[in-house]
């Protein structure tokens, strides 16, 4: 049987920790308990889990901190400071 390969992006990846979804430079695909450190600073363990166990309660919501650093980096202002923001 020929393998199916599935490929993950670790630039894409989202830690999400007590319901909040951050960002986290991540060389490769963290193995699952391994400790990762997002850009907020906050650190957790990874593990993985199928969409389909996904708390339905809440939706994750964003870090603020890491979101102001990942704008900060690629040069894009804050929500706050959009033209057209009151």
């Amino acid at each position: 049987m020929t393998a199916a390969l599935i490929y993950i992006d670790p630039l894409m990846i989202h830690p999400v920790m007590d319901g909040v979804w951050h960002h986290a430079r991540l060389e490769s695909i963290p193995a699952a308990g391994e400790a990762i450190t997002m850009l907020c600073g906050v650190t957790g363990v990874a593990a993985f889990l199928p969409l389909s166990q996904r708390q339905r309660q809440r939706i994750p919501r964003q870090c603020e901190r890491c979101d102001a650093i990942v704008r900060h980096q690629r040069g894009i202002p804050l929500w706050q400071q959009r033209v057209g923001r009151n």
